[in-house]
């Protein structure tokens, strides 16, 4: 090989080669000098580096204290953007269902008021019809009528003194 594999050095070292190329990086290492100390260096770094990681210790309350980090960025981040989100799923939903449903709506209504104008014709026909309910009606006007009067003209007399 006259190009050196540098970059499978690592590879090699951490067993990431098929039984091909591994033969290959094996022959190289044999013949080249230069790849063997790049190699010794590298397993010097990799020892190193497995001794130091043994010797760091983590705090005893280390989970602890990440946990309670974590809930203490969610929690109010979490409510406002919740509350958000929840008003904007109900805005879109509804939305969207009078999107879908709008003209059926208006024509349940339209539909309700004429039934409702129907009614009050054949309420006003059948009261025509009987002449006691005829007269109980214009007797109730009246007094409805009355009872407005007088109470209008005394709010009128107790505001003006």
């Amino acid at each position: 090989m006259t190009k050196h594999p540098e970059d499978q050095l690592s590879a090699y070292l951490d067993d990431e080669l098929n039984n091909d190329e591994r033969r290959r990086m094996e022959d190289h290492i044999e013949k080249c000098e230069s790849c063997q100390a790049l190699l010794e260096d590298l397993l010097v770094l990799q020892r190193d580096l497995v001794q130091t990681f043994n010797l760091i210790q983590e705090p005893a309350d280390l989970e602890v204290r990440v946990l309670q980090s974590i809930a203490k960025e969610e929690s109010p981040a979490t409510v406002g953007k919740g509350w958000l989100f929840g008003f904007l799923m109900v805005s879109l939903t509804l939305g969207i269902f009078w999107f879908v449903t709008g003209s059926v709506l208006v024509k349940l209504v339209h539909g309700f008021s004429k039934l409702m104008i129907a009614m009050v014709y054949v309420a006003s026909h059948f009261i025509l019809s009987v002449p006691v309910l005829t007269a109980l009606t214009v007797v109730l006007s009246l007094i409805i009528l009355v009872t407005s009067i007088y109470s209008l003209r005394r709010l009128l007399q107790t505001t003006a003194s």
